[in-house]
């Protein structure tokens, strides 16, 4: 290596070490990533936000830990306690992978998106509100009667809420009918807990691709009544990205209708596949 580009590397190495040991002191001028990441999110910006950190595809609960601590977090994930870098993590695998069902703990996350302050938590409000909104002109739309078609928008509306089931996810691959009989969804407990939400049709209902269509929908549901709660803890500077992207998905919510009835009122005449 010439002395010349040698020189320009160890200037850049030293670059980066002096503007880490500024930010751990917290010196003027000096962004967080989890504040790169809200930044990013409140200009709607997916691909600078997807940047913030390098790493693999979400692809298993495995790296949420290697993204909290890239975030900036000193304990990594912890879904029972989580941090602003775990909540700008869950954000992050929404945003970049689309992959809400490797989150655990559904319900922390609503919990988090109706009460938690910070730049973390704005940003896991944010990534949440993006994909509804990309998502609401089909969830407002009538649900396909075709299983093939049921299937893809089930496993893409899982995508975007954190914490959804597997078998959301598994049903974007196979039949509800060729899965684990432990995903299926007439076995799956997280399908149970959605079907028993407020607004879903209790968890005795129906069978197949619309039994877990209707799962969804009732966490849809309680996603965006977690969105409109958390308004007034997120930032001035997060309030009007969210309140655009919430006119969005409450029209499509009040629209859902799923095969054999409107709104989740499903037909229990009719509640096979």
């Amino acid at each position: 290596m010439a002395p010349r580009s040698r020189a320009r590397r160890w200037g850049a190495r030293a670059a980066r070490v002096i503007a880490a040991a500024g930010c751990a002191l917290g010196l003027a001028g000096c962004r967080s990533r989890v504040a790169e990441l809200h930044d990013a999110l409140v200009e709607d910006d997916a691909a600078r936000a997807s940047k913030v950190v390098a790493g693999r595809a979400c692809v298993d609960a495995g790296c949420l830990d290697e993204l909290a601590r890239a975030l900036g977090s000193k304990t990594g994930f912890r879904a029972d306690d989580p941090d602003q870098a775990t909540a700008a993590a869950v954000a992050l695998v929404l945003v970049r992978d689309r992959r809400g069902d490797v989150v655990p703990e559904t319900d922390r996350w609503i919990a988090a998106t109706t009460l938690a302050r910070g730049h973390g938590a704005d940003a896991l409000r944010l990534a949440i509100a993006r994909g509804m909104a990309e998502l609401a002109p089909r969830v407002g739309a009538r649900w396909p009667e075709d299983d093939a078609a049921l299937r893809a928008l089930v496993h893409d509306v899982g995508a975007v809420l954190p914490g959804s089931c597997e078998t959301y996810a598994r049903l974007g691959s196979a039949a509800a009918d060729a899965l684990p009989e432990k995903l299926r969804p007439e076995r799956a407990p997280c399908v149970q807990r959605d079907l028993e939400r407020k607004g879903g049709p209790g968890a005795a209902w129906g069978a197949g691709t619309r039994r877990a269509a209707a799962g969804v929908a009732a966490l849809w549901r309680e996603e965006a009544i977690a969105l409109r709660s958390g308004v007034p803890s997120a930032d001035p500077g997060t309030r009007p990205v969210l309140e655009a992207k919430l006119a969005t998905i409450e029209a499509a919510t009040g629209k859902i209708e799923l095969p054999g009835g409107r709104g989740g009122a499903l037909d229990p005449a009719h509640p096979g596949r």
